[in-house]
């Protein structure tokens, strides 16, 4: 994934309760109707988002000091800074004393050679594999991680849990969908117990077909992703740094699915709810030569049992 940098809020995160995304893969393909995705063949065009009229002053360590509107039917953040801890590798979640969290990496063809078994024996319980991606070109090539199957089958043989992501340059609903189709015939009959994510992310130095993609469309597009994600049988994800969720996504339209939210920093500040969040590019895990992504999953949490 190419890094970017996050948010820190000014005021203080309550305490309550947050989803658990160490979910079974399951044959449910309702996601188009409960969800309302927009298909393929339904024009986008610029809609109103709705909000609650709040103005919410949020110091950004990217964008400096910024003003968003709250979002309406958004849940936020309810994480208590208070319940997170970090030893010299990870960092963990706690709820009422008990544990409440998994501790996970993500990971490409680029982490290069495994010991899986000493990546489970450090700590780890789950991997995010990269699936594959679209090219950044006009033509949009798909491509498959040359090693997404061989990390999967090993991962699983090591006793850990597994999900994956794939790099989206999605332009059109019809495109998306394509990529969630892809994802499918890439992993073909491996079962997943951590979500399939999408992401899509703003191109920084670089030159991309999706520069010109409005925020509407770049909504309906992760919408059209991850409801043919779930009729296909697999748990869906939206993963993203903050200058997306707060200013290319409509939340409001993304509200049914999880986040995987990335911010580099001691303590996670996104005033809205997540499930999964990446807090360093620079981790050392026991088995991968480098530096690899880590991420901790809130998991076992009351609202979402």
């Amino acid at each position: 994934m190419r890094k970017f940098l996050c948010v820190f809020l000014g005021a203080a995160i309550c305490t309550a309760a947050l989803c658990g995304c160490g979910s079974a893969q399951n044959n449910g393909s309702d996601g188009a109707s409960q969800n309302g995705a927009a298909t393929a063949d339904e024009p986008v065009t610029e809609t109103t988002v709705s909000t609650t009229g709040n103005k919410l002053h949020i110091t950004d360590n990217a964008l400096g000091d910024i003003w968003i509107t709250e979002l309406e039917g958004v849940k936020r953040n309810s994480l208590s800074v208070e319940n997170f801890t970090a030893d010299q590798n990870y960092k963990y979640y706690s709820e009422n004393g008990k544990p409440a969290s998994e501790e996970g990496i993500d990971i490409s063809s680029f982490s290069g050679d495994i010991e899986w078994d000493k990546v489970k024996a450090s700590g780890i319980d789950f991997v995010m594999v990269r699936a594959g991606g679209r090219g950044y070109g006009e033509e949009g090539e798909l491509y498959a991680d040359e090693r997404v199957l061989e990390y999967i089958n090993a991962a699983h043989d090591a006793g850990l849990k597994v999900g994956c992501y794939f790099f989206s340059q999605a332009t059109t609903n019809e495109e998306a969908i394509e990529e969630a189709d892809y994802v499918k015939e890439i992993l073909g009959d491996v079962t997943l117990e951590y979500p399939v994510a999408y992401d899509w992310e703003i191109i920084k130095d670089d030159s991309a077909r999706t520069d010109t993609v409005s925020s509407t469309q770049a909504t309906e597009c992760a919408r059209a992703f991850c409801t043919r994600i779930k009729e296909l049988g697999y748990k869906p994800m939206i993963y993203s740094p903050s200058r997306e969720l707060y200013f290319k996504y409509d939340l409001t339209r993304l509200a049914d699915f999880d986040i995987w939210y990335c911010e580099y920093s001691n303590l996670p500040a996104f005033y809205y709810q997540f499930t999964m969040w990446q807090y360093s590019e620079n981790g050392e895990v026991d088995g991968i030569e480098g530096a690899v992504d880590l991420n901790v999953c809130f998991t076992g949490i009351s609202d979402y049992e």
